[in-house]
């Protein structure tokens, strides 16, 4: 069954590693790990513009987003919709999401080096077309 929206909120904004799928200049579906963090009904995430992810998003800024849970009652959430570069202070999304992912020590150590010279790093957010949730009845 589906989430409701508040049950969708929070499990969206739950410190997860979700999964990218993109479409490369083949028209092949290519899917990547990687970080995000749920804000304002948008997900907020970074790569390195050198990346097959971001190469494919500037050919076709069509995503999907998956989060999931993999443990019953296993839940996901598959977001549908359009990546769009943003401008953010590099170092202080690379922050939060570390220290969510990494811990304070870590999270710390790692933003670190995204505090300057980060021209080779874009922020990105997907805007939702549509948002497919489920919940496993365990």
């Amino acid at each position: 069954m589906p989430m409701n929206d508040q049950e969708l909120e929070t499990f969206l904004s739950e410190t997860r590693v979700a999964v990218i799928s993109t479409v490369d200049a083949d028209g092949r579906p290519r899917s990547a790990p990687i970080w995000y963090q749920w804000t304002d009904g948008a997900a907020y995430l970074f790569t390195r513009r050198t990346t097959l992810k971001w190469r494919n998003i500037q050919g076709n800024p069509n995503v999907s987003l998956c989060v999931d849970w993999r443990e019953p009652p296993y839940r996901s959430a598959i977001i549908q919709g359009v990546a769009e570069e943003v401008e953010v202070d590099m170092y202080d999304l690379v922050l939060s999401m570390s220290v969510r992912y990494y811990g304070k020590e870590e999270g710390r150590a790692f933003a670190e080096g995204y505090r300057d010279g980060n021209e080779g790093v874009v922020a990105f957010r997907i805007v939702s077309n549509s948002i497919a949730s489920f919940v496993s009845d365990e």
